[in-house]
């Protein structure tokens, strides 16, 4: 007996051997195949160093030898101030202004007042004669609002413009607290006084409304929505291009934090075409124009839509002396290149005809991403729309972790359902059934996963062209090819119907272990067969009818693999994405009825009395664990860490997303281990089949032999000789 032991465990060893061998061989044949051996560039000529260390004073930045200097200091090594220091006048306190800007008080207005919250009162800071000055204070009506303020600006000169439009400028001081009706009021005034702007009397004006106008720049962006206040935006932007180019006033540059306006002369005859990043100023004959908006919250586009949150600049130019049809711009992107890398531009124009973008008149100078040129043969509200495409980062021990679970739940599962169809007979058809569709499903899941999960589609993208086509979006989405949402549909079946036929099986085990039903009606089976496949197709269906466009196939599935799409642009977790609703919550409710039987079937065996006490209470407890186990496995109640790695906490998402992964890759061999390998039937056929092998065995047959002597007394003896699996009987016959 304990020589036919020995053998068994020796077969043991050698089959999962074979089949170890196997799996790890066919895994570093596709890791070779999908991961090349990188031999390394030969080594390039030493470049020639370039200064990195310059004497940066007040927290400047030193790049390549030179300084960068924050906002409040200029100059070569950032040494020269470019504020006013804080200041107190009148019982009114001014923290450090800006040259050029504007800054409130930090006393507001009283509760009780109209304008409670706001500062009373503004300031400029000045540069006269090269040194930093401060203009009086101008206070503010704290009962005025804008709505008065516009009733009282047509017929107001001189002073009463500046009070009007300081006000107004006070009152927009706080622009994410603006309104639609603020907006449009405050637009509406600033509009107003720049188009009566002239002569030395409106010069402070003026500038007060330009700053009005950078604050409103500031308001929230659902505000530009409106109707109304793209009416009013139009407007606007049509007198700051007229008010740049009017030379009857005395303003020749305004800068704001969002706005800045321009105006330079020139004689038009010595220029043949501008380009805006430098301008040669030779006589006083033309009036050449800019206008500079930090954002293009007034340029509005129906096409061109934003996901990402990146300031677009605007640049107007306008010309007085005749047609300017020679415009070169050069525009440098800045964006925040972590999560995304530039794909493509186009060179636009503000079209007040289609009141959108257009690219007609321009074309694209330059293939180069880090400076985008443009030629354009007009002048008008110039702008560079720019798409952009995801980086996508991949986590390589866990691609390791997957595909070598993956192959052994493979290799499990397939033996399981060859194993479980052969022997059907020896159980209950429905039991069969279920544990052989729940393995089918996942074997399928399986396979999908390791040959499509990776889509090819991100190593096909072209680079940048050439043509200036209009862009629609900010982000570049690809027109789906069709393979990768063919392979995420495949997979969300898959695996939906993994679960529903996990929930079907703890249906099946709450009925006959809880309820106790001593049989089940007739059609139970094919109900059973027709909600395990059925159901999955029908969500995977509603699915796909409810977020795939083959335009945007990103709204049903993701770019870097193909699973369903789960996060938004900024990648954050998005609960309008189908991965909630499709998977996630179906999902829940299935593990949490899972999880409900499981806990009711392990009370019901751990305090379940027993008649005779058949074995030890230490061999009890290991078969109570073990089939604990075992139905966990069966059940899925693994998967519940998945949801557990939604946990915002880096350390405690890192574990359980190896632990999730390390467990649920190997599923299908768990299954094999309890619910196959496990079974003395399956034993006993591999020592079976290993000992019909065996070299030592393979002339070894029951043989019957007899020898016969004549001339003696007969006799007769027997003798048998015991193998571990059969016996070889000799008789011998003498006479």
């Amino acid at each position: 007996m304990s020589s036919e032991c020995s053998f068994s465990k020796v077969s043991y060893v050698i089959f999962f051997g074979l089949i170890l061998a196997g799996l790890w061989a066919a895994f570093i044949w596709v890791m070779l195949g999908k991961h090349p051996p990188v031999i390394p560039p030969p080594s390039s000529a030493p470049s020639i160093p370039t200064p990195t260390h310059c004497p940066c004073l007040n927290n400047g930045i030193c790049q390549n030898g030179v300084c960068f200097c924050t906002d409040e200091w200029k100059g070569e090594v950032c040494e020269i101030a470019n504020f006013c220091n804080s200041s107190t006048s009148v019982s009114l306190t001014f923290d450090r202004i800006l040259i050029g800007y504007s800054g409130y008080s930090k006393e507001e207005c009283e509760e009780n007042t109209a304008n409670a919250g706001i500062p009373k009162a503004t300031r400029r800071c000045l540069l006269e004669a090269g040194v930093p000055t401060l203009s009086e204070p101008v206070l503010m009506d704290c009962n005025e609002g804008l709505d008065r303020l516009v009733e009282q600006v047509t017929n107001a000169t001189g002073d009463e413009l500046v009070k009007i439009v300081s006000n107004t400028q006070m009152l927009t001081s706080q622009p994410e607290k603006l309104t639609v009706n603020n907006i449009t009021a405050a637009a509406d005034i600033a509009n107003r006084i720049l188009t009566s702007a002239k002569g030395n009397e409106s010069e402070i004006a003026a500038v007060a409304a330009v700053t009005t106008i950078s604050q409103l720049l500031d308001a929230k962006d659902a505000a530009f929505e409106n109707n109304d206040v793209a009416i009013v935006a139009k407007s606007l932007t049509e007198t700051l291009e007229a008010f740049s180019l009017e030379n009857s006033n005395n303003i020749t540059g305004v800068v704001q934090p969002n706005l800045a306006v321009q105006s330079l002369t020139f004689n038009s005859s010595l220029m043949q075409g501008v380009q805006l990043t430098a301008l040669k100023v030779n006589n006083t004959d033309g009036q050449l124009g800019f206008v500079l908006y930090q954002n293009d919250k007034l340029f509005r586009s129906r096409f061109y839509s934003s996901t990402i949150k990146m300031n677009r600049r605007v640049i107007s130019g306008s010309f007085t002396a005749g047609v300017l049809n020679s415009v070169d711009l050069l525009f440098v992107p800045n964006y925040n290149s972590s999560g995304i890398s530039f794909y493509d531009y186009a060179c636009v124009f503000w079209d007040y005809t289609l009141s959108d973008w257009n690219t007609e008149g321009c074309t694209k100078t330059s293939d180069d991403d880090k400076t985008l040129k443009c030629h354009c043969n007009h002048t008008t509200n110039f702008a560079v729309l720019m798409t952009f495409k995801n980086n996508y980062k991949y986590s390589k021990p866990l691609e390791v972790i997957s595909i070598v679970g993956c192959s052994l739940s493979m290799a499990g599962l397939l033996i399981t359902v060859l194993f479980y169809i052969i022997t059907r007979k020896s159980r209950k058809q429905i039991l069969t059934i279920m544990l052989v569709s729940i393995c089918i499903s996942l074997l399928i899941f399986n396979i999908i996963f390791v040959i499509g999960i990776n889509n090819p589609n991100p190593s096909n993208q072209s680079s940048m062209s050439m043509d200036n086509n209009r862009l629609f979006s900010d982000m570049y989405i690809e027109r789906d090819k069709g393979c990768c949402t063919f392979i995420t549909v495949l997979l969300h079946y898959f695996l939906l119907a993994t679960f529903v036929w996990t929930l079907l099986y703890a249906v099946q085990m709450f009925l006959f272990l809880v309820v106790v039903f001593s049989h089940l009606p007739s059609y139970f089976t094919w109900t059973v067969i027709g909600i395990g496949w059925g159901v999955p197709a029908v969500i995977v269906a509603l699915t796909l009818g409810a977020s795939y466009r083959i335009d945007n196939p990103l709204n049903y599935r993701q770019e870097e693999f193909c699973w369903l799409a789960a996060l938004d642009i900024q990648g954050k977790f998005d609960i309008s994405k189908p991965m909630l609703w499709a998977f996630l919550l179906p999902v829940a409710l299935i593990l949490l009825f899972n999880c409900a039987v499981f806990v009711c079937v392990l009370i019901r065996a751990i305090f379940k009395k027993k008649s005779k006490l058949t074995s030890t209470k230490h061999s009890s407890y290991k078969k109570k664990l073990l089939g604990s186990f075992s139905i966990a496995i069966i059940l899925g109640i693994s998967w519940v860490l998945g949801y557990l790695m939604l946990i915002d906490h880096l350390e405690s998402q890192v574990v359980f997303s190896y632990l999730f992964c390390i467990l649920n890759a190997t599923q299908g061999f768990q299954i094999f281990i309890f619910f196959t390998a496990r079974s003395k039937t399956f034993r006993n056929s591999v020592s079976s089949a290993f000992s019909s092998l065996s070299v030592s065995n393979i002339f070894l047959h029951s043989i019957n032999f007899d020898v016969k002597r004549f001339k003696a007394t007969s006799s007769r003896e027997t003798y048998k000789q015991i193998e571990p699996s059969r016996s070889s009987e000799f008789t011998s016959t003498s006479t």
